[in-house]
């Protein structure tokens, strides 16, 4: 199983499941996580969710460019943008607490998933990147989720020059809420996704909506962005 679904207390424990190919996401991964966060949403047994990637290395390296498929390309494309899309606005409008335990790189679309936690607990090896500009495409979707999260100076920064940004560095600009070492990321972040289980959930839900407004409204906009860049020539 590519995508691990494990219900504890309260707590669904995602697991992005291909270590052996960095936890790219698949269509068929998209498109599971998405029904999964849907489901989670509505199901009252479920309280919130953690999500990480297995192995030690890669929390994720975001969509796997490199999936074939029988559709034509430019429909293929579509489809994979399409089931993206869909796991970041599916991410931004759930409403019960979600915590990244990143165990390691978190690249291009596995930055912005995680991006979308409310929390984000890193292994002192990680590093975020979002290297979609140096691929020839523009990293719209970024620039929607980081620009609330981080600001506009360092979202504009790392969209625009694809560098690496470390975990002490991502520490020190409030995007990761705790650093430690690999084998204690996903107990650490239970540890915090338990306690905003502990909120009332109204209240905590009502208040991530308001923060999450605009960058929805900006997802929207990015994801119609790409339709047109596809349009043009582009290959996203």
């Amino acid at each position: 199983m590519e995508l691990l679904l494990k219900l504890r207390d309260g707590l669904l424990v995602i697991t992005l499941n291909r270590p052996q190919k960095a936890n790219a996401l698949t269509l068929d991964m998209m498109r599971a996580l998405t029904q999964a966060l849907h489901e989670a949403r509505s199901e009252d047994t479920v309280r919130g969710v953690l999500i990480t990637g297995a192995g030690e290395r890669v929390f994720s390296g975001g969509v796997d460019m490199r999936q074939a498929s029988t559709l034509p390309a430019a429909e293929f494309r579509q489809a994979r943008s399409t089931a993206f899309f869909a796991v970041l606005k599916a991410l931004v409008d759930f409403e019960k607490p979600v915590v990244a335990a990143v165990n390691g790189v978190a690249s291009g679309g596995g930055f912005m998933v995680a991006a979308l936690a409310d929390m984000i607990v890193a292994s002192e090896n990680t590093f975020f990147a979002l290297p979609e500009i140096d691929l020839g495409s523009p990293p719209l979707a970024g620039l929607a989720i980081l620009e609330p999260v981080v600001g506009g100076a360092l979202a504009y920064d790392l969209v625009q020059s694809a560098r690496r940004l470390n975990a002490a560095e991502a520490g020190q600009r409030g995007l990761v809420r705790a650093i430690v070492p690999g084998a204690e990321v996903v107990t650490t972040a239970e540890k915090l996704a338990r306690e905003l289980m502990s909120k009332a959930p109204r209240a905590f839900a009502a208040g991530k909506a308001w923060m999450r407004k605009p960058m929805r409204e900006a997802l929207d906009t990015a994801e119609q962005a790409m339709v047109e860049w596809r349009a043009a020539g582009g290959e996203a």
